[in-house]
């Protein structure tokens, strides 16, 4: 999927601590090229101690995938790339079931704007409600709905497939899926909610097929014959939910006893990738602004650490993203019908500034360092794509860092 929100540079100034302003003498003072924590209009980040990398995704076996470390694609930072106009498509692809497979037919996806009036929209549903006809909490922004239908293996591994007509490219939505037509004695997937999902017309196609022959001119061809776009979108069935956080060290989840009541917290899940939008990005920071139990990521790193990217798994001692990109902020609080959570992330493109020549050497004062960099920095540190989503009891909110956050 293609996401979308902005991203902007804060400049930062560094200096040696005196240790003068706590009442230590200077024997015990520690220079430091880094500050500890950056404000993010608000939302106070972790500022990485390491130099972003890149990965780019390489099959070893039809089993195995790994990282080969590239140079991450920055060029996109501060650079606004506006939306194309919007045309009327049908939206087609596979429901993908993440992390535990099972079969992903008879679910419900539901589209909706990420945004109305320039405000964050709020996706959710009354849970209370009645079984497939549940009252939307904003009903403006629905865009389309279909329940997913059974599909050969070989078309979609996890048998569901979805088509909605009718959807606007070039418009950030949300994709819900759920199984909330059913009771909830009788549902086995957690409530999803995917953002930042982006329907190009540079992506429309003559047919509903994957290699369907892509369209050349869209707005002259769209309005008087058939136009689509194929994506998949996502969902976690409920042993996921609880295998992850138990995996990261939590073990017990509030409100897990009824995973479908809407009492209790949920997680937040998705990936860091570089303006290519699909390598990823190692020694990223993710921060929110509710309480969160774990912020985890995960084991795939550049050889000879060799996790496999298709079963990568939560290394419990990492504090920043690894090459896989992943990150998961495992039991965020929530209240009873959700809330809007604050999310960005930080990366740091160079500890010593684009002079390469460090403050500070082992805690010390660097002889070679005379002053600050040309534009009044020493490290080139940024945050990535500050922005609002919903979180829920008892569910899952993907999302994503890539351009077009960046460039929104």
């Amino acid at each position: 999927m293609l996401r979308a929100l902005c991203l902007f540079a804060i400049p930062l100034l560094f200096a040696c601590n005196s240790g003068d302003d706590d009442g230590t003498d200077d024997n015990t003072a520690t220079c430091q090229n880094l500050p500890s924590r950056i404000d993010a209009s608000g939302l106070m980040l972790n500022v990485p101690d390491r130099e972003v990398k890149g990965c780019r995704y390489q099959t070893v076996d039809a089993e195995t995938a790994r990282c080969m470390e590239i140079a991450p694609d920055l060029s996109c930072v501060g650079r606004a790339e506006p939306f194309g106009s919007p045309l009327q498509v049908t939206f087609v692809g596979c429901v993908n079931s993440f992390g535990l497979e099972a079969q992903s037919n008879d679910l419900t996806v539901t589209l909706l704007r990420e945004e109305l009036n320039d405000s964050p929209v709020d996706p959710g549903y009354d849970v209370a409600g009645t079984p497939g006809s549940q009252a939307e909490k904003t009903p403006a922004a629905v865009l389309g709905r279909a329940i997913s239908t059974t599909v050969p293996n070989t078309r979609c591994v996890d048998l569901g497939y979805f088509s909605i007509d009718g959807v606007p490219t070039e418009t950030p939505m949300i994709v819900r899926v759920t199984d909330q037509q059913f009771p909830n004695e009788d549902r086995s997937y957690i409530d999803t909610y995917q953002y930042n999902v982006v329907l190009r017309n540079s992506l429309i196609r003559m047919g509903p097929e994957p290699d369907a022959p892509l369209v050349a001119d869209p707005a002259t061809y769209c309005p008087g014959n058939p136009c689509y776009v194929v994506d998949d979108v996502n969902t976690v069935v409920e042993q996921t939910f609880t295998t992850v956080a138990l995996t990261a060290g939590v073990s017990q989840i509030e409100g897990d006893d009824d995973l479908y009541d809407g009492v209790g917290q949920g997680h937040i899940a998705g990936e860091v990738q570089d303006c290519t939008s699909d390598d990823t990005v190692q020694n990223a920071v993710v921060g929110v602004s509710a309480m969160v139990r774990k912020l985890a990521y995960f084991n795939v790193g550049f050889p000879p650490s060799l996790g496999n990217l298709e079963d990568p798994k939560v290394d419990q001692t990492r504090s920043l993203t690894n090459a896989d990109g992943i990150y998961a902020a495992i039991a965020v609080d929530t209240q009873d019908g959700g809330q809007p959570v604050d999310i960005a992330a930080t990366i740091t493109r160079s500890i010593c500034g684009t002079d390469g020549v460090c403050m500070c050497t082992d805690g010390q004062p660097n002889a070679m360092w005379t002053a600050a960099d040309a534009d009044g920095s020493e490290a080139d540190t940024i945050v990535l794509g500050k922005t609002t989503i919903y979180v829920y009891p008892d569910s899952i909110s993907i999302f994503t860092f890539d351009r077009l956050l960046y460039t929104r």
